[in-house]
């Protein structure tokens, strides 16, 4: 039996593209002027549309789905505010170069700006933080109408997906009737390719690579935000076995190896004045997405590298460390694969020297944990201990990613983190789309402002028992104490910090989770085991830590650091 969809020629053209290039999932928010989208995804067998009210919750939920798969992702939404509420998770997901496709209704372009209901101006209202924006006709009776929205919508798709991927943004604007009805054509719309050939290195350029890598006796190789990667993985592997090489990642970066330092701000903290500049690089070598140390940027802007490479399909010059002598437009996996082995070793007590003192900052964490009173950092350490093996680990920003930078990255978690933008307000969105996708277990590690900002990410039915949220509560924004600047003024409490008393057990009833609670380490330990065991919900673990005291306890373990 053909099944029914909107009768407003275009809609089921878009929505043909959408899956031919691969959208296996369209996140819906109510409303009427994108009735004719709503009806004709909700309807297509080929595409899961989960419905989430809030648009900026379902900016994030996209976001998370997008993480996990890789696929592009559609947002469809009504008119007016409706879309502005997606900005958030768009400049996340452009930063964090997530393909997501925003399919936003519009009323009629004349009805713009004259006090009619949910009529803002749509056109290009998200030009600084998408890849490109599009607006199609709203007559389609004619053939030209159908092929420009056809042609507009494969090359936005494509754009998209090629290059640097990215967000785009397709505003459709519809005429009433809206709830129009016909049956689906069974002739599929024309899909316009975008082949791309694979990246090679042209000689001349790669005789200018060698040469500056054999001319460099320290190298450091430094890898941001990254997707996992085995290919990747194996290949920056064979780098770090060279005497030259130090290769530097970040939780995010996903990836591990003995050879590779994951604790970066650690060991860039135990160097003393005098050592700074034995630790500068002849050769920087740069790829993935923003980097969550701040030291190692204040590190390479002060003792910046002779040369710079960074590596990626980038738009612009990426320059974060005003170094910056050759973007290599390429792949980080195509690159590797395709000059290792033209990269040699080379006599160089460069790594030995990093790696020493790694192992000392090794020593001294694991002294000061042995030791360390109740607060963020104790039960960040015994939280992390804790999660799961083959999971997914969300982090949420400020405080709470910082700290996870200071413990060594599990093999088996793959870890991600909303840090294009770094903005704490769709974490828990973020963590729940995922999980929506992914069969693994998905455990978020998220402060108390993080957490309370973003409440109606727990607003939907898609929330279930491999979801594990894991609540840090120092009362406030605990990461306001130890950075200098608003640690010294007397509007810390109230207009930094913003202190607050909240417990999130009545939040866990209203939305139907599990919840556990803890104020020590004893109850910590004994409650852990019952959280993360799998039951028929999804559940809170709420963490209360001493606010007063975290700060003083995290500058105690830097300093101990720095005493090596």
């Amino acid at each position: 039996m053909t099944q029914n969809t909107s009768d407003i020629l275009g809609v089921n053209e878009i929505i043909d593209i959408c899956v031919a290039k691969e959208m296996k999932h369209v996140v819906i928010s109510p409303g009427s002027r994108n009735a004719p989208l709503t009806i004709s995804f909700a309807r297509d067998r080929r595409i899961e549309t989960p419905v989430i009210v809030d648009e900026r919750s379902a900016g994030y939920f996209a976001l998370g789905i997008a993480q996990q798969t890789g696929k592009p992702v559609g947002l469809v939404c009504t008119s007016g505010t409706a879309l502005l509420n997606y900005a958030p998770a768009i400049a996340e997901a452009f930063y964090q170069r997530l393909p997501l496709v925003v399919l936003s209704a519009d009323r009629p372009q004349e009805w713009i700006g004259q006090d009619d209901s949910q009529a803002i101006n749509q056109i290009d209202v998200l030009k600084n933080i998408v890849k490109a924006s599009y607006h199609l006709p709203i007559a389609t009776e004619g053939t030209d109408d159908l092929w420009h929205i056809n042609r507009v919508t494969n090359e936005a798709l494509s754009k998209s997906l090629t290059g640097r991927l990215g967000p785009i943004h397709i505003n459709i604007p519809f005429r009433e009737p809206l709830y129009g009805e016909r049956p689906k054509r069974t002739n599929f719309e024309r899909i316009i390719n975008k082949i791309v050939t694979k990246d090679a290195i042209s000689e001349e350029n790669r005789e200018q690579l060698v040469q500056e890598w054999k001319a460099s006796n320290k190298i450091l190789i430094l890898a941001g935000l990254l997707p996992k990667n085995e290919k990747l993985n194996s290949y920056i592997s064979q780098l770090a076995k060279y005497k030259q090489v130090v290769v530097l990642t970040e939780s995010i970066s996903n990836l591990e190896n003995e050879n590779f330092l994951p604790c970066i701000d650690r060991v860039i903290t135990s160097f003393s004045l005098d050592e700074m500049q034995s630790f500068q690089p002849d050769l920087l070598l740069s790829f993935g997405g923003p980097l969550v140390s701040k030291k190692i940027k204040s590190f390479l802007r002060d003792y910046a590298p002779k040369k710079h490479w960074f590596v990626g399909k980038e738009e612009t010059f990426i320059d974060t460390f005003k170094s910056l002598t050759s973007h290599i437009d390429m792949s980080p996996d195509c690159f590797f694969e395709d000059i290792l082995t033209d990269l040699a070793d080379c006599e160089s007590n460069y790594a030995e020297e990093w790696k020493k003192k790694d192992a000392d900052c090794d020593l001294k964490h694991d002294s000061f944990l042995e030791n360390c009173e109740w607060s963020d950092l104790k039960a960040f350490e015994t939280v992390l201990e804790a999660v799961p093996d083959g999971g997914n680990l969300q982090v949420s920003n400020s405080s709470v990613v910082r700290y996870a930078q200071l413990f060594k990255m599990r093999q088996n978690l793959v870890f991600n983190s909303n840090r294009g933008t770094s903005g704490i307000d769709g974490c828990t969105s973020t963590a729940v789309g995922a999980c929506h996708v992914n069969d693994k277990l998905t455990t978020l590690i998220t402060g108390d402002i993080s957490f309370f900002y973003d409440t109606n990410g727990l607003w939907n039915k898609y929330l279930n028992n491999r979801l594990k949220i894991v609540l840090i509560n120092n009362s406030g924004g605990g990461i306001f104490r130890f950075i200098p600047g608003p640690s010294d003024v007397p509007e810390l409490d109230e207009y930094f910090e913003t202190t607050q008393e909240y417990r999130a057990d009545k939040l866990a009833e209203t939305y139907g989770l599990d919840y556990f609670y803890a104020d020590n380490l004893e109850a910590l330990n004994k409650t852990l085991s019952d959280f993360f065991k799998l039951k028929n919900r999804a559940g809170i673990l709420e963490i209360k830590t001493p606010r007063e005291l975290n700060d003083v306890v995290l500058k105690g373990y830097f300093k101990t650091l720095r005493e090596i």
